[in-house]
């Protein structure tokens, strides 16, 4: 009893097209499974390339929302120098800014970015004012430290 491939028990002759004997055009593969694994693995390469592309724009694009929210807590830490921190907070606050005026990806931390610069702003101009104060006044390091002593 011979199927309609040819033989038997149902495999292809090789003088069926697709034959693995290297004598014709496609090297021995059939073009339908031939064609279907290309495609399907290019498939999945494209899907793997457009997934890595976004993710590295992504990234890319974040650095602004990034930079800013690390400049403004850092404005915080280091508010005992107010002018490093009043740099930092004005450097992260114009950071926070841009991503969220550009529309870029990141805008929580873009926002984290604006109150952190913002609390950090502040305690840099009260540092400022104080030392300001603090040089103007008549008190020198003596007596503030007498003033203290009698405190206690």
């Amino acid at each position: 009893m011979e199927n309609d491939n040819g033989n038997e028990n149902g495999y292809l002759n090789n003088d069926h097209e697709g034959d693995f004997s290297g004598n014709n055009s496609n090297n021995g593969f059939n073009d339908g499974w031939n064609d279907g694994f290309t495609q399907s693995t290019t498939t999945q390469n494209t899907q793997q390339n457009l997934y890595q592309m976004q993710s590295q724009s992504t990234e890319g694009a974040c650095g602004f929302a990034i930079a800013g929210m690390v400049l403004g807590i850092l404005s915080i830490v280091c508010c005992c120098a107010w002018y490093i921190a009043g740099i930092m907070a004005i450097l992260g606050l114009v950071f926070s800014i841009i991503t969220i005026v550009q529309h870029r990806p990141g805008r929580s931390l873009a926002i984290a970015g604006i109150i952190c610069s913002s609390i950090g702003i502040i305690i840099a101009v009260v540092c400022f004012v104080v030392v300001i104060a603090f040089n103007q006044s008549s008190v020198n390091y003596n007596e503030l430290m007498d003033l203290i002593e009698s405190l206690e």
